[in-house]
């Protein structure tokens, strides 16, 4: 236990709510020197009234603000704890790395231990944390989530909604079936092309994403092979690992860039034996075309161009490539 550290978190630490509970946790459990932290992520969940997702994003933000160094076993695993230290020279006086996540912080993942009732927190007698003019109003986290002081937010502010969003696609509740770890890889890699503007990364999408990944696993295929493939190829959608695709026997070839043209498509689609003729438009004999031709570089440059039409354009077409169905208002409009 270090009261050295305790303070200095108490007087310095630049965010509130439960990610400075946890940091209080992990000082609790230090050395002076900031050294020798073998955090549990269950216990520290427990102690801090926060599910263990909460826990686990608000630790990863600490290694990127450099609050916390990884010393040893950064792959984890069973019977291989991770040992972390508070970084010397935060202790010495050094400011954070900003990182801006908005007002939604990752304490408020879904949990039935969440934030205990304003009537358990800190008491307002001489010991309480809330008559302390460097103190907390309360230890137990509050509704509203991590409070960011625009003092020390020196991020653009476009950016601020994008990371906020990615915090809160990370609380979403995952079934059993997918790990947070591959789940925390997906978002991050739609983060990435999402900036660079090949896709939007929305709440819709990385709905139909879980649902997609559930299908897959009925299917046999674990979500972390699916999505190590998707990462591999820089795909934005989440397809089998293996497709094998069917042409109609004596159909001319398609060219290697069929998707590029027009008359690439047609080819393609006569080599599949889709008729264009039982399209009313040409844009949904395209979306045909590039599904039965499975996953590829024709799903993502279509993709690309209807998500410079619109978002819900794109997610349309991102739950038709997926398999997903649609509610039937959404078919309506």
């Amino acid at each position: 236990m270090s009261v050295k550290l305790m303070t200095a978190v108490f007087d310095r630490y630049p965010e509130g709510g439960g990610e400075m509970l946890v940091a209080l946790k992990l000082a609790d459990h230090a050395d002076d020197d900031g050294s020798h932290i073998y955090p549990s992520i269950k216990y520290i969940a427990e102690k801090t009234r926060q599910s263990p997702r909460a826990v686990q994003y608000q630790i990863r933000r600490m290694e990127k603000t450099g609050f916390l160094i990884l010393v040893a076993h950064a792959g984890g695993g069973r019977g291989k704890a991770r040992e972390y230290r508070i970084s010397p020279a935060w202790i010495n006086g050094a400011e954070l790395a900003p990182i801006s996540d908005g007002s939604k912080g990752a304490e408020n993942a879904p949990n039935g231990k969440g934030a205990i009732p304003a009537g358990k927190g800190a008491t307002d007698d001489g010991k309480g944390a809330n008559q302390s003019a460097k103190g907390c109003n309360s230890f137990a986290p509050e509704s509203s989530g991590t409070t960011t002081e625009s003092s020390r937010n020196h991020q653009p502010a476009r950016r601020a909604p994008r990371v906020a969003l990615h915090a809160e696609l990370l609380n979403l509740e995952l079934p059993e079936t997918i790990p947070f770890d591959v789940w925390d890889m997906w978002c991050e890699h739609r983060e990435a092309k999402a900036k660079d503007g090949d896709a939007p990364w929305t709440r819709p999408a990385a709905k139909v994403s879980i649902k997609r990944l559930v299908r897959l696993f009925a299917d046999g295929q674990s979500p972390e092979a699916t999505i190590e493939e998707a990462v591999l190829r820089g795909w934005t959608g989440l397809f089998p690992v293996k497709v094998q695709t069917v042409g109609t026997p004596g159909a001319a070839s398609a060219p290697d860039n069929w998707w590029k043209t027009e008359s690439g498509y047609l080819a393609r689609g006569q080599q599949l034996g889709i008729d264009r003729s039982k399209f009313k438009f040409f844009e949904q004999f395209k979306a045909k075309v590039c599904k039965a031709s499975g996953p590829g570089e024709w799903m993502e440059d279509l993709l690309r161009t209807v998500s410079r039409e619109s978002e819900e354009r794109y997610e349309a077409m991102y739950a038709y490539f997926n398999d997903i169905p649609r509610d039937k208002p959404a078919e309506a409009a």
